[in-house]
Order: C-alpha cells, then sequence, then structure tokens
C-alpha cells in the first residue's frame, strides 16, 4: 500500500475512527505521541455521532449512512460544523442527515450547508464595531468590522502611501494606517471609480432609470455596489466624464483586437469587468490590485488581445506555469511546448476563465464576486 493509499484508507474511514475515539480518553491518545488539542476535538466531534442526542434514530441511520459512503472525518467535522448553528429541537440533525446524503464534492456540500444554516436562521450577522486583543509577546490586535464601503475607502487610503511593494502586505499597511490615525495623512481619500463595476444591459436599464435600488453588482475593489450608490456616484462626477462600454462574447470572452505587448487602459479594463477577483481558486484579492496576465504566454507567442488577458494577483501570476518554450529545430519556427504544469495554469474555457490543474481538472474561483463579472453577465 501507497502513500496515496495509505491517505484514502484514512479518509474513507471517518466514521469507524471516531467510533473509537468515543471509547479513548483524549489524554491516553496524547500519550501515544498526538496533539492534545486534536485529540480533543475528535473526542468532542465523536461524542456528537456516538453520544447522547435528541434525535436517535436520525443519528443512527445517518452514522450507518455516513460509513457505507466512507466519507472522512474532515467532511463530518464539516457537517457538523454547519448543524449546530440550528438550535431548535431536531434541526442540527436533521441538517446533518440532509448534507450526509447530499452526493458532490466536499466545497458543494460545505456551500449548501451554509445556504441551508442561512435559511433556517441560524447564522448570526456580524456586528460593527472595534476590538482589542489582549498582549500577547509585547504585540496586541485590533479589528474593525463595519461596511465594506468604509472599510475599502479605508484600505485604498493606505494603499496609496505604499512605497515598497515586495513587502508583506501587512506590514507595508501598517505606518500608513498609524499616519491617518495619528492625522499625519491628508485625510480618507474620496474614493474614485476607477475601479470597475460590472453591469448588466438589463441592470443598467434599471438603475440610470433610477429604479435600481434593489440591483446589486460587483466591482473590482472587492465589493458590491447598488444601483443607488452607482447613480449618486455618477451624479458627484466620481465616475469620471466618461462611461465605458466592454463588449463580451458568450464563448470567446472580452472582444477587441489590439497586439501590443503591455495591455492598453481598456484591456486592462475589460480584463478587470470580467474579473471582478483573482480567478485562481480559492483566492479573495481584488481586481483592482491584481496584475494583467496573459493566458497563452507573450513568451511563447500569445497575443496581448482581451480574449488572452485575465487578472492575477501577484503571487499567482508568478505561480502559473507558462509552460517552456520548444527549441527551435533546422528551418523550423519556435513554438510552445505544452508541457505538465506544476501549479497549473490559467485557461479559457467556454468563454470563462478557469484553472487547468497538473491532472487536467478545470476549477474556476468560488468567491461570491467571481458570479458577478461580466460573463456571468451575459
Amino acid at each position: 500500500m501507497n502513500g496515496y493509499e495509505l491517505f484514502e484508507a484514512f479518509n474513507r474511514g471517518g466514521v469507524r475512527i471516531l467510533r473509537d475515539f468515543f471509547e479513548l480518553s483524549p489524554y491516553d491518545v496524547a500519550s501515544d505521541g498526538h496533539r492534545l488539542s486534536t485529540a480533543r476535538k475528535y473526542a468532542r466531534l465523536a461524542k456528537v455521532f456516538f453520544g447522547a442526542c435528541d434525535s436517535p434514530r436520525v443519528r443512527r441511520e445517518s452514522v450507518a449512512l455516513a460509513e457505507q459512503r466512507g466519507l472522512s472525518i474532515e467532511h463530518l467535522e464539516m457537517v457538523d460544523r454547519h448543524a449546530k448553528k440550528l438550535k431548535a429541537r431536531g434541526a442540527a440533525w436533521r441538517l446533518r442527515a440532509e448534507l450526509i446524503a447530499l452526493e458532490g464534492s466536499y466545497e458543494e456540500v460545505d456551500a449548501h450547508g451554509k445556504k441551508r444554516v442561512t435559511e433556517e436562521g441560524g447564522d448570526k450577522p456580524k456586528q460593527k464595531g472595534v476590538r482589542v486583543g489582549r498582549a500577547i509577546d509585547g504585540l496586541r490586535t485590533i479589528s474593525i468590522t463595519d461596511t465594506q464601503r468604509r472599510i475599502t475607502d479605508l484600505e485604498k487610503t493606505i494603499d496609496d502611501a505604499i512605497i515598497d511593494e515586495d513587502q508583506p502586505r501587512s506590514e507595508t499597511l501598517l505606518e500608513p494606517f498609524w499616519d491617518l490615525v495619528e492625522g499625519n495623512g491628508t485625510g480618507l481619500i474620496k474614493p474614485e471609480y476607477r475601479t470597475v463595476i460590472a453591469l448588466g444591459l438589463e441592470q443598467s436599464a434599471e438603475v440610470f432609470s433610477g429604479e435600481g435600488d434593489d440591483v446589486n453588482v460587483g466591482a473590482s475593489d472587492g465589493t458590491t455596489v447598488t444601483g443607488a450608490e452607482i447613480v449618486n456616484a455618477a451624479m458627484e462626477g466620481a465616475l469620471g466624464d466618461k462611461l465605458y462600454v466592454g463588449l463580451f462574447h458568450p464563448t470567446a470572452g472580452p472582444v477587441n483586437l489590439y497586439e501590443a505587448r503591455f495591455a492598453s487602459d481598456k484591456q486592462r479594463t475589460l480584463a478587470m469587468a470580467e474579473n471582478l477577483v483573482c480567478p485562481w481558486p480559492d483566492c479573495n484579492v481584488p481586481a483592482d490590485r491584481c496584475q494583467v496576465h496573459h493566458i497563452d504566454a507573450h513568451k511563447n507567442g500569445g497575443h496581448t488581445k482581451p480574449s488572452n488577458l485575465t487578472m492575477l494577483c501577484k503571487y499567482h501570476n508568478g505561480v502559473n506555469d507558462d509552460g517552456p518554450r520548444k527549441k527551435r529545430g533546422p528551418g523550423k519556427p519556435k513554438r510552445p511546448k505544452r508541457g505538465k504544469p506544476k501549479r497549473g495554469r490559467m485557461h479559457r474555457h467556454r468563454g470563462k476563465v478557469r484553472l487547468r490543474t497538473p491532472g487536467g481538472k478545470l476549477l474556476g474561483n468560488t468567491h461570491d464576486l467571481s458570479s458577478m463579472g461580466a460573463m456571468d453577465l451575459i
């Protein structure tokens, strides 16, 4: 049995492992060299699936099905994380049963769980406020929760003062933040919508006729904007003296014909409108802070035209595998060699930008704004 087969056996044995953990003391497990915190976590989860509960029949049937399907501990932990948010009698086990029976990937079940908890009113909305943590090793942490617009305007202000972009972002933002707090800066920058807003034709008709108060659209700074905010920004001149319209084809993507080495402002704007956040799976960097990326690498002959451009954050632009050039043979032009990617490479599939993994799977980003870009409005 090789390493991956061992990993698969562990993953398929979630229920059996928890059944044993229910009989064990976390301290005994820790004495065998395991972390006590991990042993306690599994013991708590085992108590959920094998201890006393308010729905024994539902629990019994769900555990049997989970064992039959070979669900992992990680999967069962995710199911429980959603279910325990429901406090009504029997509601938690009904949701556990629903999620255990649901066919789909971990991510798909996770997304369905979040949706169901919201529908059942189990998720508490975040509260605005400032929270200050206790001192640890001479340092303290402060966190601020407020509307996305106020926090984003603050972020843009301190972003504007960054000098060294090679430093970690959290470090470079610290001194500009304190300059602003201590009054050494110029105050908050009035936001100008250089940020791209992706708006469908039907939505734009509602917004600019004054009937789009309930329209919610995505922006490339990582936020959403209401129709009323767009109209107010236009009236205040924050959208500039010109409005640009991008043309997108349902399968080809952004439409344009420029062939320059570097993307023009118009091409960058089209790329931002298509992908409001970095399209690499699980990335949440807004397009405003991304770099223009050639899907087919320029070094391999890729053209600088909208259908071959997308936005990638600095990190994923660096790790994307462009593929090596093919060595020139006698009398043959240089052409790109499509080798197996190490981390994966971006690919346009049916009009939309996806990551092609080393194993050949096509994955999109599941960030909320990824489904609000221009190609999703066609």
